[in-house]
């Protein structure tokens, strides 16, 4: 089964990642970058494990 990509936990997880480093990298970092990629990593793998729909673009 198919969802829309906007109902993927995965996506969200990964849009706000994005949106916190933009902050960071304009206001300065509170974590560094590499902290914040092993935690994202680690984030999406635990997601990996609860995500079975493919997403539909």
């Amino acid at each position: 089964m198919h969802k829309p990509y906007y109902m993927s936990k995965t996506f969200w997880v990964n849009l706000i990642a994005l949106i916190a480093m933009v902050v960071q990298s304009v206001n300065g970092f509170t974590i560094s970058p590499e902290e914040q990629a092993a935690i994202l990593a680690v984030i999406n793998i635990v997601l990996r494990f609860y995500t079975h729909d493919e997403i539909k673009l």
